[in-house]
């Protein structure tokens, strides 16, 4: 379905977008769904909301049990610590977008809707940095 009919776009909050946007991703319909959220975003002046309604999006699926984790790295995943990262989550589905960064020295970071977990070396470094500032 799309967003066209008798409800004029506009109407339509971030959260009723996420929504409908959510369901057509469960349902297999991915590249409709991206074609038609980003036609709605250009077609009612609201592109600048972009990262919100990703983000509600993600929020969305991850209610349905589908988890969308940014992990952050010094260096690429090895196969052992992405099945724990996995099953830390506790998600029926689980999608890890994987960044290697050496600016974090060490450690993860993970990402997730809601949620942040930050065991890099450079934040502990900030921590103690924060500590002897006090």
């Amino acid at each position: 379905r799309s967003w066209g009919g008798k409800i004029r776009a506009a109407q339509l909050s971030r959260r009723k977008i996420a929504q409908h946007t959510a369901r057509r991703i469960m349902n297999r319909e991915t590249d409709a769904a991206i074609t038609e959220l980003a036609a709605y975003l250009v077609d009612t002046n609201r592109t600048r909301e972009a990262a919100l309604v990703v983000r509600d999006i993600e929020m969305e699926l991850a209610d349905n049990g589908i988890v969308i984790a940014k992990v952050t790295t010094a260096h690429p995943l090895t196969e052992q610590l992405r099945r724990q990262i996995i099953a830390l989550m506790n998600a029926q589905t689980v999608y890890l977008d994987e960044t290697v960064d050496q600016t974090v020295i060490g450690g993860v970071k993970i990402d997730m809707p809601g949620k942040e977990y930050d065991a890099t070396v450079r934040a502990k470094l900030n921590k103690l940095k924060e500590m002897t500032l006090l």
